[in-house]
């Protein structure tokens, strides 16, 4: 077991950026998985939505966001996100807005995992 574990290892040039796409996926079917969401209103409190092809994600709107990195700050996850997702930055209350508990019992791949919604506001447009 220890020779597999050191291989797989092996695989992963730096944890911060995150696992390969299959490692994350295995992780998510035996891990809970942390993301932070951005809820992004504008001054006449509209919600700032993105589509989601597929993928990992189900397909459709959705609230920006993305899994924490391991040894990551969410203030830096933060703002990959509102970088990756909106080419732009945020500014952002350091207490989550909400705290949610997701589970979906017929996902074998991300059907568990805490959602940490953080109030934020664009510094410029998407």
């Amino acid at each position: 077991m220890k020779v597999m574990l050191g291989l797989l290892e092996q695989q992963i040039e730096n944890f911060s950026f995150g696992l390969p796409e299959e490692m994350f996926l295995f992780n998510s079917q035996i891990t809970s998985m942390i993301s932070v969401d951005l809820f992004i209103r504008n001054d006449q409190a509209h919600t700032l939505l993105t589509w989601r092809q597929g993928g990992i994600g189900l397909l459709g709107w959705h609230t920006p966001g993305e899994s924490v990195r391991f040894k990551e700050r969410m203030a830096d996850r933060i703002a990959a996100v509102a970088g990756t997702e909106l080419g732009t930055t945020v500014t952002f209350m350091r207490e989550p807005l909400a705290i949610r508990e997701v589970m979906q019992p017929s996902r074998k791949v991300r059907g568990h995992f805490i959602s940490l919604l953080f109030d934020c506001h664009l510094l410029a447009p998407p």
